[in-house]
C-alpha cells in the first residue's frame, strides 16, 4: 500500500495543512478615506439610492452575521452529535483492550464489527509509550495522517486522511489499563464525508435563504422608495405644471392644492404661499410700470402739445413737465423698492403711528388745496395712540392719493372718520373719507377704480389715485368700498387695513 496523500475536505472542516508551503503574501491595504469624504460622497447620490443603501445595508450586515452564526450553530451540532459518536465506540474499544503478562498490549477476541473488514472507514488505535496497537481495519497502516490542529467547531475532533484517501475524523482518549493503572492513547477514526456533504447542505440552503430573504428586502425597499417618493414626484409635477404655458396662467394657490400626503403637506403650504406672493409682486410690479406709463402721458402729451402749437415751447413749461416726470419715475421707484424690501405685507418695517401720518398728509393736503378754503374735519373714534404694522410710505401713498382725491371734488367740507376694525382673526384699520362733492352715479361707481378712468377732463389727475389705494389696500389683506355719504350727499370711501393694530394708553397725567 502506498503512502496516503494529503485531501480536500469541503463543508466547514479544514484540511490538512500542505507540508511546506510558503505563506502568501499580504497585500498592501488600501488607504481609509475619512468619514467626511464619504458623507459628500454619500450626499450627491439621488434621495431614492440613498433610502435604499440605509434600507439594504443593515438588512445585508444582518442577514450576513445572522448566518454566520446559525451556520457555526449547525456545525457545531452535527460535529457535537459526531464526536459522541466516536466517544461511545472508544469506550466500547477500551473494554476490549487488556494488559498481557510482560505488559504488552492486546484485543481481546470477540465478534467481528466495523473495526474488522479492511478499510472498512472505522479505525483505531492504540499507543502506550513506544508499543502501538491497531485495528484490523487498518492492516498495514501503522499511522494515518492528522491535521494538528482540531477542526473547526470542536476542541477534540481532528482532520485526518484514511488508507483509500478518504476524510476522516479522529478523536483521542486517555484509557488506563492494568494494576497500577498504565495510560494508554486511544484514537477512533469515522469517517467525516456524510458529515462533510450535510454541512454543504447545510452552507447552501443558508445562502439561498439569504439571497432570497435579500432579493425580498431589495423588493420592499424598491417599493418603499416608489410609495414613499410618490408625494415628492406629485409635488414636482405640480411645480413643473407651472412653469408649462397655459395662456393667462394657471391659479397658483388651486394648482397646488392636489393632494400630495399628510407629511408634504406642510411643504406644500409654503410653497403654495411663497409662489403667490411672488405672483403678487410680479403683478404689483407690472401695475406699477402701467401706473408709470400712464402718469407719463399727461406731462408727455402737453409738451407735445405745447411743440405742436408753437415752434418754440418756454423752458418754464418744459422743466416744469420734466420736474414732475422726475417726481413721478422717482415715486414709482420708491414704490417698488418697497414691495421688494418686506417679504410679505404687514411683516416688515417698524409700527407706524396712524395719528402722526394721518396729521401729516392732512397738513399738506391743505397746503395743497388752500385756494379752495375746504373745512378738514379729524372725527377720532380711538383712544390711546394707535400702532400700525406696515411701511409708512404705503400708508402715506394711500391717504396722500384718498384725500387729494377729496379735495379736489369736494365743495366745502372733507370728513375723516377714523376707527379700529375689530376682525375675528386679527384687527384692522378703518378710515372713512367723505365730501360734498357731486359724487358719483352707480355706474361711475362700478368702473372705479379702474386704471387712467377719469370721469372730469378738467379736474387734474391721471385717473390712478383710486387704482394704487386700492392696490395697497388688498397688499395689506384690507379693501377700498366706495359709495354714497349720507351726511355729506358726496363720496364716501372707505378703507380698510389689516396688519398688527394695537392700541397704546398713554399714561394718566
Amino acid at each position: 500500500m502506498g503512502s496516503p496523500g494529503p485531501a480536500m475536505a469541503p463543508g466547514g472542516i479544514d484540511p490538512l495543512p500542505a507540508p511546506d508551503t510558503p505563506p502568501a503574501p499580504a497585500s498592501p491595504a488600501p488607504p481609509a478615506r475619512g468619514l467626511s469624504a464619504w458623507a459628500l460622497a454619500l450626499a450627491q447620490w439621488p434621495m431614492a439610492t440613498r433610502i435604499a443603501l440605509l434600507a439594504l445595508v443593515p438588512m445585508l450586515l444582518l442577514v450576513a452575521s445572522g448566518g454566520l452564526w446559525l451556520r457555526g450553530q449547525m456545525h457545531q451540532s452535527l460535529l457535537g452529535g459526531f464526536e459522541q459518536v466516536l466517544r461511545e465506540k472508544a469506550q466500547r474499544v477500551g473494554v476490549r483492550l487488556q494488559q498481557g503478562p510482560n505488559g504488552e498490549l492486546r484485543e481481546a477476541t470477540g465478534g467481528a464489527d466495523e473495526f474488522s473488514a479492511i478499510y472498512a472507514g472505522w479505525y483505531w488505535r492504540a499507543q502506550a509509550g513506544g508499543q502501538v496497537l491497531r485495528s484490523r481495519s487498518l492492516w498495514d497502516m501503522d499511522r494515518l495522517p492528522t491535521a494538528p490542529e482540531p477542526v473547526r467547531g470542536s476542541a477534540l475532533l481532528h482532520l485526518a486522511t484514511g488508507p483509500l484517501q478518504e476524510p476522516l475524523l479522529s478523536l483521542t482518549l486517555p484509557i488506563p489499563l492494568g494494576q497500577p493503572p498504565t495510560p494508554v492513547a486511544l484514537t477512533v477514526y469515522g469517517p467525516a464525508a456524510q458529515l462533510q456533504t450535510s454541512m454543504r447542505q447545510i452552507d447552501h440552503t443558508l445562502v439561498v435563504a439569504g439571497l432570497v430573504l435579500m432579493v425580498l428586502a431589495g423588493g420592499l425597499a424598491w417599493l418603499q422608495v416608489r410609495v414613499g417618493l410618490a408625494p415628492l414626484r406629485r409635488l414636482e409635477a405640480l411645480l413643473a405644471a407651472l412653469r408649462a404655458p397655459q395662456g393667462d396662467g394657471p391659479d397658483v394657490a388651486a394648482h397646488l392644492a392636489a393632494p400630495t400626503g399628510r407629511d408634504l403637506q406642510p411643504l406644500q403650504s409654503e410653497l403654495a404661499g411663497l409662489l403667490a406672493h411672488n405672483a403678487h409682486v410680479v403683478a404689483r410690479a407690472r401695475a406699477h410700470a402701467v401706473d408709470l406709463n400712464h402718469a407719463l402721458k399727461k406731462p408727455l402729451a402737453l409738451l407735445s402739445a405745447q411743440a405742436s402749437a408753437r415752434p418754440q415751447v418756454p423752458s418754464g413749461e418744459v422743466r416744469q413737465q420734466v420736474e414732475a416726470m422726475a417726481q413721478l419715475v422717482d415715486r414709482y421707484q420708491a414704490r417698488t423698492l418697497s414691495d421688494a424690501l418686506h417679504a410679505h405685507p404687514g411683516a416688515a418695517g417698524q409700527a407706524v403711528d396712524v395719528r402722526d401720518c394721518l396729521s401729516q398728509v392732512v397738513r399738506m393736503m391743505q397746503r395743497l388745496h388752500a385756494a379752495q378754503e375746504l373745512d378738514w374735519a379729524l372725527d377720532d373714534r380711538t383712544a390711546g395712540r394707535l400702532l400700525w404694522r406696515g411701511e409708512q410710505a404705503d400708508l402715506q401713498e394711500v391717504l396722500g392719493n384718498l384725500l387729494d382725491n377729496a379735495g379736489k371734488w369736494a365743495a366745502s367740507r372733507v370728513r375723516l372718520t377714523l376707527s379700529r376694525q375689530e376682525g375675528a382673526d386679527r384687527p384692522g384699520l378703518r378710515l372713512d373719507i367723505e365730501d360734498d362733492g357731486p359724487g358719483m352715479t352707480a355706474e361711475q361707481l362700478q368702473s372705479a377704480g379702474q386704471r387712467g378712468v377719469r370721469f372730469d377732463e378738467s379736474v387734474q389727475g391721471s385717473g390712478l389715485g383710486l387704482a394704487i389705494a386700492s392696490q395697497i389696500a388688498q397688499a395689506y389683506g384690507g379693501q377700498l368700498q366706495l359709495d354714497k355719504s349720507e351726511a355729506l350727499r358726496g363720496l364716501r370711501v372707505r378703507l380698510e387695513l389689516r396688519g398688527l393694530v394695537r392700541a397704546e394708553h398713554r399714561p394718566a397725567g
